[in-house]
């Protein structure tokens, strides 16, 4: 048995446009790996491809929702992997969501896993507080930084840390940030940015600066400067 779909949510519906360029597709909904997972997890299972290449997946009811956050976070992973390998096609972002009961957009009874697909696996996203406001802390920042694959980074790692700390200041707090402003936001429109909650606005300016911070540190590499 599958459950009711929720809406998806504004924040993922964000990172489809701005951040994988995807077209818009209609929502798929993909039952075979639902009910796969379902049989996996002992939950009741929804996946539906967004965009075409984003993979949603829901699971209400199961008893993994209290397991420890080690192993929660492995079967999130296990699961990404399935995803990948259903897909059959290049994905950019699964976002899987454990329940405590039926599904909702109540973010004390839910769980969430967000993953890049890169080289073809799932790169698990740092949490972001939902609570935090102002300028991106210390902490924000070094949780992405330490998610990014560390082959990527390298030697960079100094200069990257550098530049997204800089580069977060530099654009303050992102409930008065005017998109247009950041590289890698500027296609956002002001309706889309302004409908998006805190934790959508962080969790998206976080990603943008880091991955122009990439692009300028792997410069100053080959050019000799770091």
């Amino acid at each position: 048995m599958t459950s009711k779909p929720r809406s998806l949510s504004i924040t993922l519906l964000v990172l489809t446009t701005i951040l994988l360029g995807a077209c818009d597709f209609w929502p798929r909904n993909l039952e075979a790996l639902a009910e796969s997972v379902s049989r996996q997890v002992s939950g009741e299972t929804t996946a539906w491809l967004v965009g075409g290449d984003i993979l949603v997946i829901d699971v209400a009811r199961s008893p993994l929702y209290r397991a420890a956050q080690p192993e929660l976070e492995a079967s999130a992973t296990g699961i990404a992997e399935q995803a990948i390998v259903f897909a059959g096609a290049p994905l950019e972002s699964v976002s899987v969501t454990f329940h405590e009961g039926e599904v909702s957009d109540d973010p004390e009874r839910m769980r969430e896993f967000i993953f890049l697909v890169m080289d073809n696996r799932p790169v698990l996203q740092p949490h972001i507080e939902l609570a935090a406001t102002g300028p991106l802390t210390p902490d924000e920042i070094h949780a992405f930084v330490d998610r990014l694959d560390e082959t990527a980074i390298g030697e960079r790692r100094e200069c990257v840390m550098r530049e997204i700390e800089e580069r977060a200041r530099a654009a303050g707090d992102p409930e008065a940030l005017d998109p247009a402003r950041i590289e890698f936001l500027s296609t956002v429109s002001p309706d889309t940015w302004n409908a998006l909650d805190a934790f959508g606005r962080r969790l998206i300016l976080t990603q943008a600066i880091a991955t122009k911070a990439l692009f300028v540190c792997a410069s100053a590499e080959k050019t000799g400067v770091i």
